[in-house]
């Protein structure tokens, strides 16, 4: 029976770094290491699970951090306390923000967008409570690959990955539903075909 909401993400926070350690070693944690540094001013980071970019982001910014996950929020405040990080953490849905329109200047989302249950509700509330213009959207997620061998691939591997855990989407075409919730995407790049990506996107 497929699990759903937070309960997910809290049955898989405690292996949850280990499980990431080879992607993290191959690729993610250069890629987070080229993405998390972009963030400016006041930031939220949407979905910061065990807290795996706070490693990256620079001292000036102010930062806070939401998870459905209490579990995982537990995780990530101990990484904060390891790194005499200030982090005001919060549990939240991402589709139901509760904070004002226009108030922050970046946010960043790191294998996030896969999971939402609503993508394009989800990218209009990060539309609202960013600034604007020029309000970032910096996200590091998997989406469905340029190459068609490897895109049918991942839409075959998705049938069985998504009925394991009930959340994560290998193939959602991310890149565009930025571009239908009126972001203006201005960096991309990627890696293993266009499966993994960086963006870099604006509020206009």
């Amino acid at each position: 029976m497929t699990q759903t909401g937070n309960d997910t993400f809290d049955r898989i926070a405690a292996p949850y770094d280990r499980g990431m350690a080879p992607l993290e070693r191959m690729w993610l944690r250069e890629m987070r290491s080229q993405l998390v540094p972009r963030a400016r001013g006041e930031v939220l980071e949407i979905g910061v699970g065990t807290g795996a970019n706070l490693p990256f982001y620079h001292d000036s910014v102010r930062l806070t951090a939401i998870d459905e996950s209490a579990e995982m929020l537990g995780f990530a405040s101990q990484r904060a306390l390891g790194l005499d990080r200030s982090v005001g953490f919060g549990q939240s849905d991402v589709e139901n923000l509760t904070f004002p329109a226009g108030c922050f200047d970046s946010v960043v989302a790191s294998l996030v967008l896969c999971s939402v249950i609503n993508t394009q509700r989800t990218l209009a509330e990060l539309m609202r409570v960013l600034k604007a213009p020029r309000g970032q959207l910096l996200l590091l997620e998997h989406m469905r690959p340029h190459l068609a061998g490897l895109a049918e691939l991942v839409d075959l591997a998705h049938i069985p990955w998504y009925a394991f855990n009930g959340r994560c989407h290998l193939n959602r075409r991310t890149e565009d539903s930025l571009v239908q919730a009126g972001f203006l995407v201005e960096r991309v790049d990627s890696r293993l075909g266009g499966f993994l990506r960086l963006v870099v996107a604006t509020t206009t």
